[in-house]
């Protein structure tokens, strides 16, 4: 984990992240109104997510989709595969058995 982040409030993360899809979208030449129609998510709502970081997942998948950037988006919660033969053998115990 990384302990920057915990140093951050929900809330603040959120801001941060909705600033990252800001500057992607600045940095594509997009305007608010050619991602809402790209994306299928109003101008209002990408300019709250922008702003706050609120959206709704779904809406943020959208617009993920239409930045080309869904591969992050994918990759959340996604279980680390082990890498080592301890960690291969710890992967296969039942949680809270030993």
């Amino acid at each position: 984990m990384s302990l920057a982040y915990l140093l951050y409030s929900p809330a603040e993360l959120a801001r941060d992240v909705g600033n990252h899809a800001k500057q992607l979208r600045l940095s594509k030449n997009l305007s608010r109104k050619t991602l809402a129609e790209l994306s299928g998510v109003s101008e209002s709502s990408i300019k709250r997510f922008e702003g706050t970081g609120t959206i709704t997942l779904e809406a943020m998948i959208l617009l993920a989709t239409a930045l080309d950037e869904l591969d992050p988006i994918s990759l959340l919660f996604n279980p680390v595969h082990p890498k080592s033969h301890e960690a291969l053998k710890n992967a296969k115990r039942k949680r809270g058995t030993k």
